[in-house]
């Protein structure tokens, strides 16, 4: 295996870590909201980042990698619920544009299936992004215009 395959190969173990860490943050986060709807979106938005992560360790192991050491079970989040939708919302969209370098870098290797997995991964990451962001804002203006009943920063409630 080459450097270049080699990078290629880092550069899925990293993503695969990044989705794991997410889908427990997106968990997490659900966990603390109180409207059905939202806490049930987050859970889909959640199981959108094992599915990325399951592709990605697929293609780890097609090229002979793995297994790979698992991230840490405890998420440290923040008490403010929005301000971690925004944090999850940009990473999701920094993870997108990871993707989209990954994808190229597949392509130079003339690995196509990596280069799909990649693209695929990068436009729902783009999606996931646009989706907490807008989360957020929409909490942000019910806290900003009076009491709100969708978000509840209390675990549990």
């Amino acid at each position: 295996m080459g450097a270049r395959h080699t990078r290629l190969a880092a550069a899925l173990a990293a993503a695969w870590e990044a989705e794991v860490v997410s889908a427990r943050r997106m968990t997490a986060l659900a966990e603390r909201i109180g409207d059905a709807r939202v806490r049930a979106r987050l859970m889909v938005l959640a199981a959108f980042c094992r599915a990325h992560a399951s592709r990605l360790l697929a293609r780890l192991a097609a090229l002979g990698r793995g297994p790979l050491p698992v991230p840490p079970e405890d998420i440290e989040l923040d008490a403010d619920t929005i301000l971690e939708l925004r944090r999850e919302g940009c990473f999701a969209r920094a993870s997108a544009a990871r993707y989209e370098s990954t994808a190229e870098l597949a392509r130079q290797q003339a690995d196509l299936s990596s280069a799909w997995v990649c693209e695929l991964n990068r436009t729902e990451e783009q999606d996931r992004a646009r989706e907490l962001l807008a989360l957020a804002e929409g909490a942000l203006a019910a806290v900003m215009h009076g009491p709100s009943s969708t978000m509840d920063a209390s675990p549990g409630s």
